[in-house]
């Protein structure tokens, strides 16, 4: 079992998070509350998987909701990709819906590894300043809407069949700290998945009519009286 060195933060009041890798680590979230700014102090780049950017890879604008379809097949896919090697997977998205933590569970499940929730709660009020300071906003009404449905569905979360749900405040992002914990799932060998590939063997000649074998390439021409000709 090997743990992978936490990334800096303040020890003398850091809140310890211990994670599996591989697993599935849900930030959950209205839009404007860090979640970005929390994922990418506390993990890799490469461990991060953001809806946002997957919208911008396959349309070249992350705010285009008309491409979220084709947006989140691309994190589901990475996803998928990533636990086949075990490697950690944290998905930085909403997450407000059902149907998309559901979808995030059956892959944690798919892969048999651990799937974990962070609820991060913080103060409308904080999320709307946030908003306001960017330079593409979503907007005060859309960010409402989405703070009160977090607040409905958090306590129903504890139901879907997350193997942890943390819960965040404002005060708590900068503090906690996360150790990874490094305990592979056995997966097949690649090779194992590829089909065998057949042998070529070459047909015996086929008979002429009347029995006799048909004359071969390679075979050297026979003279009337059965020999084959003297080479000169």
């Amino acid at each position: 079992m090997d743990t992978e060195p936490a990334l800096p933060c303040d020890e003398s009041s850091a809140k310890t998070i211990r994670l599996i890798r591989p697993s599935v680590v849900v930030l959950c979230g209205p839009a404007a509350c860090g979640k970005s700014t929390f994922a990418a102090r506390h993990f890799r780049p490469t461990q991060i998987i953001s809806s946002d950017q997957a919208r911008a890879l396959v349309s070249d604008d992350e705010r285009d909701q008309r491409f979220s379809a084709q947006a989140f097949a691309l994190v589901h896919c990475l996803i998928e990709q990533r636990l086949s090697i075990n490697r950690l997977c944290v998905v930085d998205s909403t997450a407000l819906t059902p149907a998309a933590r559901k979808d995030l569970l059956d892959l944690a499940r798919k892969y048999q590894v651990p799937a974990v929730i962070l609820l991060l709660d913080v103060p409308l009020e904080t999320c709307a300043i946030r908003d306001a300071g960017r330079e593409r906003t979503v907007g005060r009404q859309v960010i409402e809407r989405q703070y009160q449905f977090f607040q409905q569905i958090k306590s129903s979360i504890k139901q879907e069949g997350f193997d942890q749900v943390i819960e965040l405040r404002d005060e708590d992002l900068d503090k906690v700290r996360f150790e990874i914990v490094f305990r592979p799932v056995p997966r097949p060998a690649a090779a194992a998945d590829r089909p065998e590939r057949r042998r070529f063997t070459p047909r015996p000649p086929r008979p002429e009519a009347g029995g006799k074998p048909a004359p071969s390439e390679n075979r050297a021409p026979s003279l009337p009286n059965g020999r084959p000709p003297e080479s000169a």
